[in-house]
């Protein structure tokens, strides 16, 4: 797996963006029945979203445990992962408190103290365990203690309607199929590199996404450089796709809306998998926020 600052930044962003995301769209009802909390310092953050994501990249397995409540979170990410186990952070794995979402200045990460413990992992459809790890601030140098923390999260994924009607403000084709779906942009400051744009959109278990680091406004975006584009077509660890070429292009920014077209050609996240999807014809009319 290809781990970079930039895609770093993109996954702090998507924590919260979500959250937001899951008022205007019902992202996913499931993570209603999930729970994630720690202690901050010896405060108690029990968060009200929580949510689990594999991923198979070859032959390995590598699963990131999300928490938000408000603008607060965790993140832990497992990159190889075997089921029940302790996972020490100094074994390239990762764990993240996220005091707000204004960027890296809030952001504590562990960098060689702390363990993420699975207790439970059944056929995926629940994974439980414990976290406790100590943060360091990747601008300042401050630390924080995280401890007591917990997850019960499940696997399991409602399966959603899909809808093709007026509500739409996504299309494109898939592999020469019109798709539509539904959702919203939102841009943040992520000082040192600035505004990052993050596109997120649903249809049922279908998924459109984008993430644009540098974002300066209209004008056309390279997705091998300046970020990238995803659709995922279910929830399973093979139905993810992740660009490896082509652009976002925005033809308008005003007026708390955003406009533009795009296309892609997106390999399958599990290398292992010689499939791709070729996107097509894509244009978007969504609402548009600045945190």
């Amino acid at each position: 797996m290809k781990v970079s600052f930039k895609l770093f930044a993109l996954a702090l962003i998507c924590l919260f963006f979500t959250q937001s995301c899951k008022k205007v769209i019902d992202y996913h009802p499931e993570w209603n029945t999930s729970s994630m909390s720690a202690k901050i310092d010896g405060i108690l953050l029990e968060c009200t979203l929580a949510t689990a994501q594999f991923y198979n990249i070859g032959t390995q397995t590598s699963v990131q445990i999300s928490g938000i409540k408000e603008v607060s979170g965790f993140s832990l990410m497992i990159n190889d992962f075997k089921g029940v186990g302790t996972y020490s952070v100094a074994d390239n794995n990762i764990a993240t408190y996220l005091s707000s979402n204004t960027g890296p200045s809030e952001s504590y990460m562990a960098n060689a103290i702390g363990m993420i413990k699975i207790t439970s992992y059944t056929d995926q459809k629940i994974i439980t365990g414990t976290f406790e790890f100590k943060g360091e601030n990747v601008v300042t140098s401050a630390a924080k203690t995280i401890s007591e923390g917990k997850f019960s999260i499940n696997l399991v994924p409602i399966k959603l309607p899909e809808t093709n009607n007026g509500t739409n403000n996504l299309t494109a084709k898939v592999d020469g199929v019109v798709m539509g779906f539904t959702g919203e942009a939102v841009l943040v400051n992520l000082p040192p590199i600035e505004n990052v744009l993050s596109i997120l959109t649903i249809n049922g278990e279908k998924h459109m996404a984008f993430g644009i680091v540098g974002y300066k406004g209209v004008g056309t975006y390279n997705l091998e450089t300046d970020g990238n584009g995803g659709y995922k077509k279910d929830q399973t660890p093979s139905g993810s796709f992740s660009s490896e070429s082509g652009t976002l292009v925005i033809t308008s920014d005003a007026n708390n809306r955003i406009k533009g077209t795009f296309a892609f050609k997106a390999p399958n996240d599990d290398s292992s998998i010689k499939t791709s999807v070729n996107v097509t014809e894509g244009s978007f009319d969504l609402p548009f926020s600045k945190k």
